[in-house]
């Protein structure tokens, strides 16, 4: 293909299906079937004809990454009921719309009998940790991530610890503090950043601010500042800088 031409539109599809892959590793299992229904209207939509064979070989690899998905073991051997349910050899003869609609209704058919017990602990406290980055500044609460993941409680707080080494709760304070300390050395205000990373509590906040981070928040933004400042200012004077050190939070880097 010449430099800088447009890819053949199915290389797009293909591109579609990696970006679901990746959102089916890091997603709950009840986001699933929306983000696969979405990914069929896509195939749906397609402009053009696709290679012979193309679509239905796109579809068992999508059925196989699901089985992975949810198998305790690395490897299974049992064949993938997703496709048992497809039927490959009458599927072949099926129109596009027709092949997206009855592996839509497959998903959905498995999906149904899935045990969220069966996903290994790696997934499912990967899926948790990848909502709660997302969604650390919303009300979050171990019986809605419950809800979520199909799993009980208890049973999902044993496979957050076991994989993370921190319980569900200390990694949302965790994370809700790390992105408090991003705003704060932007130089936003603190009451300003308490709203905005889902904090309540303003007494609560600044003692695991602290903890975590060795000062108060209003500490840590004029250290913060005052370092830029500094370095700004050796920067633009002859000379060589002096080293300062910052205390930052887990997830960044001293300057």
């Amino acid at each position: 293909m010449p430099h800088g031409a447009e890819p053949p539109c199915w290389i797009r599809l293909l591109e579609t299906r990696d970006e679901l892959t990746f959102h089916l590793r890091h997603d709950v299992p009840s986001a699933w079937p929306g983000l696969i229904s979405d990914f069929l209207c896509t195939v749906r939509d397609f402009p053009g004809p696709l290679p012979p064979g193309a679509l239905l070989l796109l579809l068992a690899d999508l059925a196989r990454e699901l089985d992975r998905l949810a198998a305790q073991q690395p490897m299974r051997t049992a064949r993938s009921e997703v496709l048992d349910a497809l039927d490959l050899p009458s599927a072949s003869t099926l129109s596009v719309d027709a092949l997206c609609s009855r592996f839509e209704h497959a998903v959905r058919q498995w999906f149904t009998r899935l045990e969220p017990e069966a996903l290994t602990c790696e997934v499912q406290a990967h899926r948790i940790a990848a909502y709660i980055d997302r969604h650390f500044a919303e009300p979050i609460t171990l019986g809605r991530l419950s809800q979520l993941s199909g799993c009980c409680s208890r049973h999902l707080s044993r496979a957050f610890r076991s994989c993370m080494r921190m319980s569900v709760r200390e990694y949302l304070q965790t994370t809700r503090v790390d992105r408090a300390a991003e705003r704060l050395r932007e130089g936003d205000k603190v009451e300003s950043v308490l709203a905005t990373v889902g904090w309540r509590g303003r007494k609560n906040f600044f003692r695991h601010f602290k903890d975590q981070i060795g000062t108060t928040p209003a500490q840590y933004r004029d250290s913060w500042v005052a370092t830029s400042r500094h370095l700004e200012g050796a920067r633009r004077s002859p000379g060589s800088p002096q080293s300062v050190s910052v205390r930052t939070s887990s997830n960044c880097q001293s300057v």
